[in-house]
């Protein structure tokens, strides 16, 4: 069998990213497997300190496929950028979406580097996304699994990383991954639980997550009030950054409403409730947005994406450029509760056109 390019690999121990390595293997590339560290029991570089099961199950399976094998301690850059933005946010009153950063400030520069260290044409992760050349563009384009499509987070990976990635299991299904681990002789890594949530909150929730990393947030914000959009009292909040838009639950109020949070006041520590129905938006503000192509901006037939508690519009949407940072986005179908730092992407068809952050 010929042999292709080097590639640096993704490698988290996970089933996608080792049955990406066996994929890779057999099609004949010189596959250099990496594993980033991104946190653990501390953010600090410990040379004593073990390395974490990810890191031991990933650096098995290379021994056993007989490929290189890198890991890369950047706990303290994913605690100085990727944390610090989580925790930024919130205080600021807003809802954010940590993937959306780490992916081209760490995830990809970080496989990046160390491609061009090695030497490698190429970068591969597990993610269940197409990547196909239209016009001399690249474009993301959802995988194959509906219940896998990971294009969401995405959407602000320049040109530079897209034509140099790999992403085989785009064309696969997730059951259909785990059969072709079987396939290989993995039976173990086929059994592997998938991983939930945000990374570093290892399955906890994000109010006990600020709580431990800011240990004095209560003392510096504390109870705040709620009140309608007319400024009437309606009780109180345990702090603003436990909330978000759309949100019923642990508020204290001397009524029974039905209302719930419609705009977050981090200044004043407050929040405005209002009915359901009020939530529904027919057109809302993005910034920091970015395309592939900028033209895409002007087509019809875009699908607006924005995840969160609500529903996503069903139908098309119009973009208008406002200026070189901001965008205003027109429903036909309105999205409900709408968040401020929520990430937005959009689409034609199955096609990742760009992105931006709820204002």
């Amino acid at each position: 069998m010929e042999t292709k390019a080097k590639v640096v690999l993704g490698m988290s121990g996970g089933t996608d990213s080792s049955v990406t390595a066996m994929m890779l293997v057999k099609q004949g590339y010189q596959v250099i497997g990496v594993s980033l560290w991104f946190f653990g029991s501390d953010y600090e570089y410990d040379p004593n300190e073990a390395l974490p099961d990810f890191i031991l199950d990933a650096q098995k399976l290379a021994s056993t496929l007989n490929i290189e094998h890198h890991v890369i301690d950047a706990r303290k850059e994913f605690r100085d950028t990727i944390i610090q933005f989580f925790l930024d946010e919130y205080m600021a009153g807003r809802t954010p979406s940590p993937c959306i950063q780490c992916n081209p400030q760490l995830k990809w520069k970080l496989l990046m580097d160390k491609a061009d260290e090695l030497g490698c044409e190429y970068i591969a992760t597990g993610h269940y996304i197409q990547i196909r050349e239209e016009a001399n563009t690249h474009y993301i384009h959802k995988g194959k699994d509906p219940a896998k499509d990971q294009s969401y987070f995405l959407w602000n990976l320049g040109q530079n990383i897209l034509a140099r990635t790999l992403t085989p299991l785009g064309k696969y299904t997730k059951t259909e991954v785990r059969e072709i681990a079987k396939d290989f002789g993995f039976a173990e890594v086929a059994k592997k639980k998938e991983s939930m949530g945000i990374c570093f909150m290892d399955r906890m929730d994000y109010r006990d997550f600020l709580q431990e990393m800011i240990p004095d947030i209560n003392q510096k914000i504390g109870k705040g009030k709620v009140t309608d959009p007319t400024g009437k009292h309606l009780g109180w909040h345990d702090g603003y950054p436990y909330y978000t838009i759309g949100q019923k639950r642990g508020l204290e109020l001397e009524e029974k409403t039905g209302l719930m949070v419609s705009r977050i006041d981090a200044k004043n520590n407050r929040l405005i409730l209002e009915k359901k129905d009020d939530l529904n938006k027919m057109s809302f503000k993005v910034s920091d947005y970015y395309f592939n192509n900028i033209a895409d901006a002007q087509l019809p037939n875009i699908n607006t994406i924005v995840r969160g508690l609500g529903r996503n519009p069903q139908k098309f949407s119009k973009l208008t450029i406002t200026t070189d940072k901001e965008l205003e986005v027109n429903l036909e179908d309105a999205a409900w509760a709408i968040a401020p730092g929520q990430p937005v992407a959009f689409y034609i068809g199955d096609k990742l056109i760009g992105g931006g952050f709820a204002v």
